[in-house]
């Protein structure tokens, strides 16, 4: 058993689960000083994603909608990323040993452990997000943003093309909200900070922020 864990073919599977074990030392320690590790990962994290939409999302909102990135702590959900990396590639290699007595290559390997990776995010992600307790108190209205500041984070918003930009609730929870400006003249460019106005559907109309 321990060689096959360790094979070179079964090599990327082997770090991942390396990795949660050092994710879990120091989540302990960080404990014990009195530091949650889950929770500074999700303050610095650039990638939350706002989960009050309507309609389907597109884009990178779309995508880490599907995987629960969302919805889940993102310390959590790494390691729901890595483990579920591990199994899969474990699991081919262990099929393949079975019916032709060799591992796969690499090549097969990893794109099978990604793809059950993506499902594993998706399904048990949801699960697990289903379970997790949640702080109502800091639940707010997509609708109560307005008059907040955003910066935009993707491409260059134009009246008619709207593009993604992050904005901080007055519970400093992070939010991705589609935004355009609000006259056919003006333009957001990436790192832009705006004001949103009013939102029609899934877009707000933001006007620039002036310093």
């Amino acid at each position: 058993m321990v060689d096959f864990l360790f094979a070179h073919a079964n090599l990327p599977f082997s770090l991942a689960l390396s990795f949660v074990l050092l994710l879990g030392l120091f989540e302990a320690l960080s404990l014990i000083l009195g530091y949650s590790l889950v929770g500074a990962m999700d303050n610095w994290s650039p990638i939350d994603v706002d989960i009050d939409t309507d309609g389907s999302a597109s884009g990178f909102t779309g995508v880490s909608g599907w995987l629960c990135l969302n919805r889940l702590p993102l310390l959590i959900w790494f390691v729901l990323v890595l483990v579920s990396f591990a199994i899969g590639g474990y699991s081919s290699n262990f099929v393949s040993l079975l019916l032709i007595e060799a591992p796969l290559p690499q090549v097969f390997s990893l794109p099978i452990a990604l793809l059950f990776t993506a499902f594993s995010c998706r399904y048990i992600g949801a699960s697990v997000a289903r379970i997790l307790p949640k702080n109502e108190s800091t639940a707010v209205s997509i609708d109560s943003l307005s008059g907040s500041v955003g910066t935009v984070t993707l491409g260059c918003a134009i009246q008619g093309k709207p593009s993604e930009a992050l904005v901080r609730d007055q519970h400093q929870q992070k939010h991705y909200v589609l935004v355009e400006p609000d006259t056919s003249d003006a333009e957001f460019p990436s790192g832009t900070q705006v004001v949103l106005l009013a939102r029609v559907g899934r877009v707000w109309s933001a006007a620039k922020l002036e310093k």
